[in-house]
């Protein structure tokens, strides 16, 4: 019989969710390294967040696949870990969420809605300008199932949507489309920069200070890929001097961000604590089913990552 470990402070959330399922699966249940069961040895397949798997590889030499709770692998593919095993990421549940949370932002920004409660808390009758979003230039930088959701989200709002890809492709709903090289091209003329890259060797600081110059002084920059995609000394620079209109940021280069870290009082930075889209055990347990069913036949694995890309 199959022994699944379920690695995450959600753990006791999915044994119920597992169970109509009848998977003929012996489960065994961690919130934290330090609950782990007795028998890590015995153990051949995790649903487990990354962060909290990688110092545990060592000690499960039967380990065979890891279903991840996140969409982000990056911790798990660290070239000092073991990738003797199978793993797998969740797609198609992220897109929705993170298209909520930076529409959210979009929206509240150019209808001015923070500055609208302002003026109702200080009693102000003063109305003001705003622009629709038809027209408006969005550039996404990493088009996988979460960024052609967010260019779908976007041509829904009739924006002019470019792309940033590590590979040229044809991706729906992009009207320019660019690759690393052409990164200044794409960054030109843009309202709106949305990243949502993971974190690899060719992402790490790619939106460095001479990339963010490239920018225009009314653009929204706008992070729910990884910290490490952004020069963050870089980008505080660029929005202390006020040559970024704004930045949205829900990670960061070290997590959690730092109490004195000068992003916190910055008056056009808006925070949040990595939540742009949570994993709910319910869909991590939905493509876990799909794919042990695969995994019994010996079938591909669907959302399989590769080690070397880090995606």
């Amino acid at each position: 019989m199959n022994q699944l470990l379920i690695l995450s402070p959600e753990a006791a959330a999915y044994q119920p969710l597992l169970a109509p399922y009848a998977l003929n699966l012996q489960i065994h249940l961690a919130s934290s390294a330090e609950s782990l069961p007795d028998n890590m040895s015995e153990i051949n397949l995790v649903i487990g967040d990354p962060p909290l798997l990688a110092p545990l590889l060592e000690r499960l030499p039967k380990l065979t696949w890891v279903q991840s709770t996140f969409a982000g692998v990056n911790a798990l593919c660290q070239p000092e870990l073991r990738s003797d095993y199978l793993l797998t990421n969740l797609k198609g549940v992220f897109g929705p969420l993170m298209s909520e949370y930076v529409f959210a932002y979009i929206l509240a920004l150019e209808r001015g809605l923070l500055r609208a409660h302002q003026q109702q808390i200080q009693q102000v009758w003063q109305p003001f300008p705003y622009r629709s979003l038809a027209g408006v230039k969005i550039g996404i930088a990493g088009l996988g199932d979460i960024g052609q959701h967010l260019a779908s989200t976007a041509k829904h709002f009739s924006m002019y949507v470019k792309g940033l890809k590590t590979s040229s492709a044809v991706v729906p709903k992009v009207d320019e489309l660019y690759t690393l090289p052409e990164l200044a091209t794409f960054l030109r003329d843009l309202d709106y920069l949305v990243i949502t890259l993971p974190a690899t060797a060719r992402t790490y600081h790619l939106f460095n200070a001479a990339a963010l110059a490239q920018l225009k002084p009314e653009t929204v920059l706008i992070n729910v890929g990884r910290g490490s995609v952004v020069d963050q000394v870089a980008l505080t620079q660029s929005l202390k001097a006020k040559q970024l209109r704004a930045a949205v940021l829900d990670v960061f280069a070290e997590e959690p961000l730092a109490a004195t870290d000068p992003l916190w009082s910055l008056d056009n930075v808006y925070l949040t604590p990595h939540q742009a889209a949570v994993s709910f055990p319910i869909d991590v347990v939905k493509i876990f089913v799909h794919n042990y069913q695969r995994f019994q036949q010996g079938q591909t694995l669907d959302y399989l990552i590769d080690f070397q890309k880090g995606y």
